[in-house]
């Protein structure tokens, strides 16, 4: 059996056994995931999946919950995140997957992690996926499901024991049944009467019933040195020191306000600067160009068919950035390179790193003709990186402010960001009155704010932390066209318009803004 400590109402886990943690945003899942996983550092190895925070992020998490220092613990991470935002270094077992949607690519260095775990450190391995739901923002749900299929076998033919993190609220009953379908057990959080509560259900000695737990989400963190031995930065003791302020970010209101007039210009803009990806003479099935039509949708690059009157090449894809070609490969091979095997369902695919995938941007994705529920997930993201961090400023637009006051959730998310030490700001048309303690409301009847969906953080001084969601309602119900992006460039002049337009001259009184 693998131990729990006191973090769960049941004596162990069996050994090859999954369980799945969900719940609202939140609520400690991920607190609580780490502390399962920390919990057994004595004698164990630990392997982490990380889709939303960098690998030194992780183990400096982690170091919360054990009693050595983040270089020094048993432990691998296999970093998704890439060069998007707050990469940092790697450790000894880590590795880097360029985006959460390289889902073989994961799946290998995952089994490559676990392979050095086992022979080099201990024979008994846990093994962490946060989160499931950031993975969805990259991939479809057939996907996501065939992934966490592998990943469980894994797991069992390791006699390993597994902690995988998903949100509830934007996942429907259907596809989460088929997650609880490849898991041993679940973890069900909730909070009732502004206290967390969690429970086993599934597991062989029975269901718990509801128990309080703690809901620590942003542990202090005392600042320890880099990797190399050099003294944190600035930077890095504002985030990390409770008594500290961030370091101010340069005042260019003024310029951006004279460079962009709308959101619509900067999402243009944005949406300007991408790659496309041109498919020549495509004469394969056209399952496999959906699978590499829907990858690059999600990284905000249009993808085009072409035919050219020559017999070769054929089935080749070409990224380029107008006349300017930056790489070129066969659909197969780009294909093979992001997906897992669809023909297999407990092996990855063996393939050769993608030369095309490697010059694709990573720090942008796009949301083209997206649903709510995708766009609530990234919204998610954001906020939950902000909330991680507990310092700066977050700009979140509602559409209309009813939005925010008629979804519980969504008010309990944005006040408990207020109490973390985040300066919130909400924006809306007035279709109601609006009051969230902590929380400064911007009430505006304009056809920006009517049409527009946005979160955008400020990092709290550290560009490695900032993130933005920018998308605008399209003729269709709940049907947007956007970007998500960790860029820092991009989220200052998303912010620095926002500032300049809706916050400077503003007098707010009572949590509201006149």
């Amino acid at each position: 059996m693998f131990t729990v400590g006191s973090q769960l109402p049941v004596e162990g886990v069996p050994p090859g056994s999954t369980l799945l943690v969900v719940g609202p945003p939140m609520t400690g899942k991920r607190t609580l995931a780490l502390q399962l996983l920390a919990a057994g550092f004595d004698e164990e190895g630990v392997a982490v999946v990380s889709t939303d925070s960098s690998a030194a992020d992780v183990r400096t998490d982690m170091a919360q919950y054990a009693d050595s220092p983040p270089e020094q613990l048993p432990m691998g991470v296999v970093d998704c995140v890439g060069e998007s935002h707050g990469s940092g270094s790697l450790g000894p077992l880590d590795s880097r997957v360029s985006s959460p949607a390289d889902l073989t690519g994961i799946g290998m260095s995952l089994t490559t992690l676990l392979e050095r775990l086992y022979s080099d450190h201990s024979e008994r391995l846990r093994v962490g996926l946060l989160s499931l739901t950031t993975m969805s923002m990259y991939a479809t749900p057939e996907q996501v499901v065939r992934f966490l299929h592998v990943v469980t076998n894994r797991i069992r033919e390791a006699d390993a024991v597994g902690f995988v993190v998903a949100h509830s609220d934007t996942m429907d009953e259907e596809h989460l049944q088929r997650l609880r379908s490849f898991v041993d057990g679940v973890v069900e959080v909730r909070e009732r009467d502004d206290e967390m509560e969690l429970r086993v259900v599934g597991l062989p000695e029975g269901n718990t019933e509801w128990t309080s737990f703690g809901s620590d989400h942003r542990p202090e963190v005392a600042p320890t040195p880099s990797a190399d031995g050099e003294e944190p930065t600035e930077s890095e003791r504002a985030l990390t020191d409770g008594d500290a302020e961030p370091p101010a970010a340069p005042d260019t209101s003024a310029a951006v306000a004279a460079d962009d007039d709308s959101l619509q210009e900067i999402f243009d803009a944005v949406e300007a600067d991408a790659p496309t990806l041109t498919v020549s003479n495509y004469q394969g099935p056209p399952e496999e160009l959906a699978v590499v039509e829907r990858y690059f949708d999600r990284h905000g690059v249009e993808v085009r068919e072409a035919s050219m009157d020559v017999a070769a090449p054929r089935s080749v894809a070409l990224l380029h950035r107008g006349d300017d070609l930056l790489a070129s490969e066969t659909v197969q091979a780009v294909r093979s390179a992001i997906d897992i095997d669809s023909g297999t369902t407990d092996t990855f695919e063996q393939r050769h790193t993608s030369d095309l995938l490697t010059n694709l941007d990573q720090s942008v994705y796009g949301a083209s003709a997206a649903n709510k529920e995708l766009l609530i997930d990234v919204s998610h993201s954001v906020e939950l990186l902000a909330n991680r961090t507990g310092t700066g400023r977050l700009h979140a637009g509602f559409q209309h402010l009813s939005n925010l006051v008629d979804d519980a959730q969504a008010a309990r998310i944005y006040g408990r960001l207020a109490q973390s030490g985040v300066d919130v700001h909400v924006y809306g048309i007035p279709d109601t009155e609006t009051t969230v303690p902590g929380v400064t409301v911007h009430e505006h009847d304009t056809p920006e704010i009517a049409e527009s969906w946005f979160v955008v953080y400020d990092g709290g001084g550290d560009p490695d932390r900032q993130a933005a969601l920018l998308a605008h309602e399209l003729g269709a119900a709940d049907e947007y066209d956007g970007f998500w992006t960790y860029e820092s460039d991009i989220v200052a002049r998303i912010d620095d318009y926002l500032t300049a337009t809706y916050l400077d001259g503003e007098l707010a009184v009572d949590g509201r803004a006149d």
